[in-house]
């Protein structure tokens, strides 16, 4: 599947501030925060790589989405209606990612033939309606920056949600917008409300961490197991700048208890002081084997033995093996 940064994150990009949230940038992507799909029956899309004999236009495809599978799938159920997921924004946003490679008509012509192609009436009437109602929104969010320029404030990032959710409630259903965006405005929330735990001078680093572990628990369940992958990817992230940086440890402490909380934060330093304990005894067996391969009154077969009467008192067998695998120095 590619991975694409979806036109429609415009809006989370419009109504949360890059900029700012560098500080936090756990920002919604649809791809991975999806809505739980409808029973029904499906209509898949041409399954494996695109190529020239299943696009769906006659033009080549834009190069970005060249040796890339379709993502998103229409559905439809017992009666020939569309279902409304989130899965059709997918298909919507993977052809709408190559704009600027081609005109947007005919992006737009790609995404029209796909639903003709695909669907039978009613679904298909009803996909091609939504589809230009998706569009008429992107339109609309692009405007929307006019009255919202990206500020240091999250009174004004928090009007940028409300403006962001009341256009799109104007422009969809209710079905469809929760299918759509339900996902994508629940992380926004719990984003907001973190920078506005993180920004609190009033509360100890462990009262934060304390604070945005309650806010992360009170996610639905689907919500917090999406989060942990980017927490932690976040996480790496931020690391290794405070890594570069030559960061006290304080300050990587006070970054995991910000996006793990108290118990991760346990565990991880546990897992520090394992791998630190690990390079202390690697290296004392190291500077010992060295030492033994240096002795020149010690015949070859003797400093083997020497050294492998090292690891049998050093390592257990699970670490001989580790230490085969990383090499003996």
């Amino acid at each position: 599947m590619k991975l694409i940064i979806y036109l429609p994150l415009l809006a989370g990009a419009l109504l949360l501030g890059w900029q700012l949230l560098a500080e936090d940038p756990l920002i919604a992507s649809d791809k991975t925060l999806t809505t739980a799909a409808s029973t029904a029956t499906t209509a898949p899309l041409p399954q494996g790589l695109i190529t020239e004999s299943n696009k769906s236009a006659a033009q080549p495809m834009p190069s970005s989405l060249r040796g890339t599978e379709v993502d998103g799938q229409l559905q439809v159920d017992a009666h020939g209606n569309l279902v409304i997921s989130d899965q059709l924004r997918h298909l919507f946003d993977y052809y709408l990612s190559a704009a600027g490679e081609e005109r947007p008509e005919q992006t737009q012509e790609r995404v029209r033939q796909q639903l003709t192609g695909q669907l039978q009436e009613p679904a298909r009437g009803q996909a091609l309606a939504i589809f230009q109602q998706y569009l008429d929104y992107l339109q609309a969010v692009a405007a929307l920056e006019q009255d919202f320029p990206v500020l240091d404030d999250l009174d004004a990032l928090w009007a940028r949600e409300e403006a962001v959710q009341r256009l799109r409630a104007s422009l969809f259903s209710a079905e469809v917008h929760q299918a759509f965006f339900t996902s994508e405005e629940v992380y926004n929330r719990f984003t907001l409300e973190r920078l506005a735990i993180n920004r609190n001078p009033d509360l100890t680093p462990s009262q934060r961490a304390d604070d945005i572990e309650a806010l992360r628990e009170n996610l639905p369940s689907e919500m917090q197991q999406l989060l942990v992958p980017q927490l932690h990817q976040e996480l790496r992230r931020q690391t290794q700048a405070l890594s570069e940086r030559n960061a006290d440890p304080q300050a990587l402490r006070e970054l995991r208890l910000n996006l793990v909380g108290t118990e991760a934060t346990a565990r991880l330093e546990t897992l520090d002081q394992q791998r630190a304990d690990w390079q202390q005894r690697v290296e004392r067996f190291n500077r010992e084997r060295t030492s033994i391969l240096q002795q020149p009154g010690l015949a070859e077969q003797d400093k083997q033995a020497a050294i492998e009467a090292l690891l049998q008192q050093g390592f257990a067998p699970n670490e001989r093996l580790r230490l085969s695998g990383q090499g003996k120095g």
